[in-house]
């Protein structure tokens, strides 16, 4: 009897370790549907306030596929059995567009070094969401090359003046 208590003991850390792993995955996602939802918040904001028209269709491109992406998320995170977490509402700050374009491209570059980490923590065991994680990872490689070639042709002077 002994030997079939150790087995049920081995099962239960095993079921355990299993939750544990799920209960991990449901807050990495509970938590990248709250940032891609405030990014997407984010870039619109500062896409209303842009200078320069060519810019804020821009930036209200890379927001919807923030959207997208949240919604992405969302359907993992049902997939999981939960359901997507309420957002807190956030406050901007009045700026000139560099620095709203700045504020974008760094907002970017952080998320994409939490993606590669989650990617490849989630990947053996949750090949799905590492997916999901992935071609988000690969539009922000792409909108940060957007955001960098605006803040390029921005002139941080002029704004100041104006």
């Amino acid at each position: 009897m002994a030997h079939g208590k150790n087995w049920r003991e081995k099962l239960r850390g095993i079921v355990g370790l299993f939750s544990d792993r799920r209960q991990n995955v449901r807050e990495i996602l509970a938590q990248r549907y709250i940032d891609e939802t405030h990014h997407a918040q984010q870039l619109k904001f500062h896409a209303e306030r842009m200078q320069y028209p060519q810019f804020r269709e821009k930036l209200n491109a890379i927001a919807a596929v923030e959207s997208d992406h949240a919604r992405w998320i969302a359907e993992k995170i049902r997939t999981l059995g939960d359901t997507p977490p309420d957002v807190p509402e956030i406050s901007f700050k009045e700026k000139n567009s560099w620095q709203y374009l700045l504020a974008d491209l760094e907002e970017h570059r952080e998320c994409a070094a939490e993606l590669l980490t989650q990617i490849n923590m989630l990947w053996a065991e949750f090949p799905g969401v590492a997916d999901t994680l992935q071609r988000i990872y690969d539009d922000s490689v792409k909108h940060r090359q957007e955001i960098r070639e605006m803040l390029m042709r921005s002139d941080p002077q002029a704004h100041l003046a104006a």
